[in-house]
């Protein structure tokens, strides 16, 4: 129940908890985290209090009832839940959120659709979802989670309550990163992608995970040396590691991350993630303008969203690296 996330959350949980007291529910929410699992755990928590019979905010009271532990195995109708189906959440996903939605509940008076990473939502299914936020009806609420805020299209959250989650500490977690003070980047990245402790051990024991972290930091150092003669060496250096959609979306996130510490070192900022690469930050740093890293950043970010269409993977870094020498837009 939403109780659970009381001492985690304050300042969120008093929000929802005044709202309910108060009757004043906002008819759409968009929870945004640092961290998807903990925007979505606090996302399932409040549909949890909003559709359980007794209304309780705790699990001290409630928790256990027959419609709460439908709704713990996924299997309760008034409660829809979207995920990304791949990389996206599509057209066609939310067309049949909105049929099923259509129909007064059931079970209860209610009914509760969360979906899952709003920034996931291409344009297609982002406008298919705006007449229902446009018009919501009494007695739907919707529940949106990022941990991308920035990506979530302007008219779906001015449509949304938006409500920043504060990062949790997790003493689990900072055990792990204790034993591997030798390798404060990889933990850091792990951090970004994992809140569970088991999660997050496997990932730093891994050591492929570090091999490809190892080989994207080659790649750009590489390429900040020879610039356009590199693409020569692209194959070998990017394209054989990364090359699905997945991993490529990773990769581009590591190279975004360098480079905003390459900025941050420019700034004379603290590093954000590559403390144990200063050296090569500030090598890097020491050779281009401000104004230079931030164009390539942004050249990365636009080469980053044309990976949701089938684009050749050659192609799309052979011309990352030409751009970004010559100066012209993707």
């Amino acid at each position: 129940m939403l109780g659970d996330h009381k001492d985690g959350q304050p300042i969120a949980y008093n929000i929802i908890k005044n709202e309910i007291k108060n009757n004043k529910l906002a008819h759409a929410y968009l929870f945004h985290s640092d961290n998807i699992r903990s925007a979505s755990s606090f996302a399932f928590s409040f549909a949890k209090t909003l559709l359980c019979p007794n209304n309780y905010l705790d699990n001290k009271t409630c928790g256990n009832c027959t419609i709460c532990r439908r709704i713990d195995n996924k299997n309760f109708t008034e409660l829809k839940i979207i995920e990304p189906d791949g990389l996206w959440i599509k057209k066609d996903q939310l067309k049949e959120l909105q049929e099923e939605f259509k129909m007064k509940p059931l079970e209860g008076t209610k009914k509760v659709y969360i979906i899952q990473g709003a920034d996931k939502l291409n344009i297609q299914a982002a406008n298919s979802i705006l007449k229902f936020l446009e018009e919501p009806a009494p007695n739907i609420i919707a529940i949106l989670t990022t941990d991308d805020i920035h990506s979530v299209l302007n008219t779906i959250t001015s449509r949304c309550q938006v409500i920043h989650l504060r990062k949790e500490e997790n003493n689990d977690i900072e055990d792990i990163v204790i034993d591997n003070e030798d390798r404060k980047t990889f933990i850091k990245i792990g951090k970004l992608y994992y809140n569970n402790p088991n999660e997050l051990n496997e990932f730093i024991s891994n050591e492929s995970n570090f091999q490809k972290i190892e080989s994207i930091i080659s790649f750009i150092k590489k390429y900040e040396t020879l610039k356009m003669d590199f693409i020569t060496e692209l194959k070998k250096a990017w394209i054989d590691l990364f090359y699905d959609k997945n991993s490529l979306i990773w990769a581009f996130d590591i190279m975004i991350l360098f480079y905003k510490d390459i900025l941050n070192n420019k700034l004379n900022r603290k590093l954000e993630i590559f403390d144990d690469y200063i050296e090569d930050i500030k090598d890097l740093a020491s050779k281009e303008d401000i104004d230079v890293i931030m164009f390539k950043l942004k050249k990365i970010l636009l080469a980053k969203e044309k990976i949701k269409y089938n684009i050749n993977v050659n192609l799309l870094m052979d011309k990352l690296v030409y751009e970004m020498e010559s100066g012209e837009l993707i």
